[in-house]
């Protein structure tokens, strides 16, 4: 049986078989708070919901959930795990 080397999707460092190396894995979806703001009173939603119908499947899907694989080196993990969303240091509200 042969074990390919794989890369780091962060550095792009090459990570040998055997070599201890993270899966991230990243899911990003919508969410509904219970609230839905109506700005036209004058829409027509039965004819946007038929809009809808003429959009590709996939570009809707990727509105509502998206996925996302990575592999990482030790450093790479430390480094993502310490600020995984790039925050700026320092900057300790994220919610403006």
């Amino acid at each position: 049986m042969t074990v390919s080397s794989q890369v780091c999707s962060r550095c792009r460092r090459s990570i040998q078989p055997g070599d201890l190396f993270y899966s991230l894995l990243i899911k990003v979806s919508a969410d509904f708070d219970g609230v839905i703001k109506i700005k036209d009173e004058k829409v027509d939603w039965s004819k946007e919901f038929e809009k809808l119908k003429s959009y590709p499947e996939d570009l809707i899907n990727e509105e509502v959930y998206r996925e996302f694989q990575f592999v990482l080196c030790p450093r790479c993990k430390e480094v993502y795990c310490a600020n995984p969303l790039n925050v700026p240091l320092g900057q300790s509200n994220l919610e403006k």
